[in-house]
């Protein structure tokens, strides 16, 4: 048990850092499906590059996924526009029930998400609203057409 005990001490003392591997491909689709995939992809990609194949121990798998955490939030899309927004609250929640986020940064996390979203009403409730625009119909285009529209 001990050495178990030390192996886990020094991989926690010495993590390799997550952004030396790739979070994948960048999120185009609006989708949470896609944003959750990605996020997942990241963290197996990482659980991968750590788990060692050839070792069965309870032990390494739970320090791969510890370390893997990083990756799935790196992975996470940007609280930009609306379906950002929402893709980030999937993936956050997701993160939080798999474990690859803990409690205390989802709490974080989900309210950074709030104060986007608030923002971004915000935003949206003080854009300048423009005035209708008249069709060339209504408008006369000429001194004829305007003489026209006096007499009819």
């Amino acid at each position: 048990m001990r050495i178990n005990e030390a192996a886990l001490i020094k991989v926690l003392s010495e993590p390799r850092t997550s952004t030396t591997l790739d979070p994948g491909p960048v999120l185009h689709s609006t989708s949470a499906r896609t944003a959750l995939r990605r996020c997942m992809n990241a963290w197996q990609r990482t659980f991968d590059a750590y788990k060692k194949p050839d070792i069965e121990d309870g032990l390494e798998q739970v320090v791969a996924a510890h370390l893997a955490g990083p990756s799935y939030r790196n992975a996470m899309p940007l609280l930009t526009g609306y379906e950002g927004i929402r893709n980030f609250i999937a993936c956050a929640a997701h993160g939080i029930l798999l474990g690859a986020i803990p409690q205390q940064m989802g709490g974080q996390l989900l309210y950074s998400a709030q104060v986007a979203l608030a923002t971004l009403q915000h935003e949206t409730a003080r854009a300048p609203k423009t005035k209708p625009v008249r069709s060339s119909r209504q408008t006369p285009s000429s001194a004829e057409d305007l003489a026209s529209s006096k007499v009819q």
